[in-house]
């Protein structure tokens, strides 16, 4: 049973911040965040916009990019590391206001790798039982909310956004090829919001010590996304029994620019194979690689047969890799 991607969809929320923006609230500047990162403009969310709101907008245009009705939809995956709450899960809002009301809904925590950890889990799903004809698998995110506005070394990187896909049957030779998921639980410090759940019960002191908010180790995650990523890419490729040099597309996560192109050199990979969405969009978590995967939809820059790779590394540290051959 080949699994492929039947339609992409993505929703960006109308507000841009630029670097001048947020050099007016953080001690940072437009020349430095262009710099280090490749960063122009991000986009934020309204105040009572929540993640799965962005989910299912970019849902509803991934369905309809697919030919499909809501109705035709047998199960969801979401990914959101700014969820709308602890629990339950992001995925039963978004079901509810698709009308998805057969099927599983449920979310797949790997932060910014959630995306590709969950078109690897539908698939499988998909592939082990024949109840699931389609998937939608959805990359949600409203960091803005979850931001220390006074950490200019994590505050300049993010915006907000969705993206989608729906999985679904196609020809045999086409679709999902292989896939690779590793993670690193040793590093789940490097990234993360360290109170709110059991390990730090919220009081008054995780609030004083704005420990609700995100929080990274820059300098780690660039040494584990420099290894890992290019790891796990060989090795989903070489388990399809293709290299590199096959690869028509590279969509990987948009964590900046000078990381995405540290990636790209390290695998010997041309840069005119990467496109980014970085520049105009900021790090968008989980959301990242299917809103750029639906640019380049929409630029005409797939066609059948191509080899299309979706990469990404999260917090935890996870790292994850999905090969198809376009249809």
């Amino acid at each position: 049973m080949a699994i492929g991607i039947l339609g992409t969809g993505s929703y960006l929320p109308e507000q841009v911040v630029t670097n001048d923006d947020l050099a007016r609230v953080v001690d940072t500047s437009d020349e430095w965040i262009v710099s280090h990162t490749g960063i122009r403009e991000r986009r934020r969310a309204g105040a009572d916009t929540r993640s799965s709101d962005l989910g299912i907008l970019a849902s509803r245009r991934a369905v309809s990019a697919a030919g499909l009705s809501t109705e035709q939809i047998d199960g969801l995956v979401v990914a959101s590391s700014s969820p709308d709450q602890v629990q339950p899960a992001t995925a039963c809002r978004v079901q509810a206001e698709l009308g998805l009301m057969t099927g599983p809904a449920f979310d797949v925590s790997a932060v910014c790798a959630g995306f590709v950890y969950g078109v690897a889990v539908a698939q499988g799903l998909m592939c082990a039982s024949g109840q699931y004809r389609r998937m939608l698998v959805t990359g949600c995110e409203v960091y803005s909310k979850i931001l220390d506005y006074r950490d200019r070394t994590s505050c300049v990187f993010f915006g907000d956004g969705a993206g989608a896909v729906v999985l679904g049957h196609v020809p045999d030779g086409y679709g999902i090829l292989g896939s690779h998921l590793t993670t690193d639980g040793t590093q789940r410090d490097v990234v993360g919001i360290p109170a709110g759940g059991t390990a730090e019960p919220t009081s008054a002191d995780t609030l004083a010590g704005r420990r609700h908010h995100f929080r990274m180790d820059g300098p780690r995650v660039w040494d584990f996304a420099t290894t890992a990523l290019p790891v796990s890419i060989k090795q989903a490729l070489a388990a399809t029994g293709l290299g590199v040099a096959d690869v028509d597309l590279l969509i990987t996560h948009q964590a900046n620019l000078r990381l995405i192109d540290a990636v790209a050199h390290g695998l010997g990979m041309p840069r005119e194979k990467v496109p980014t969405t970085v520049e105009r969009y900021g790090n968008t978590a989980a959301a990242s690689v299917p809103i750029t995967l639906d640019e380049a939809v929409a630029a005409g820059r797939l066609r059948r047969g191509d080899i299309v790779v979706l990469a990404a590394v999260g917090g935890g540290m996870t790292a994850g890799t999905v090969v198809l051959r376009w249809y």
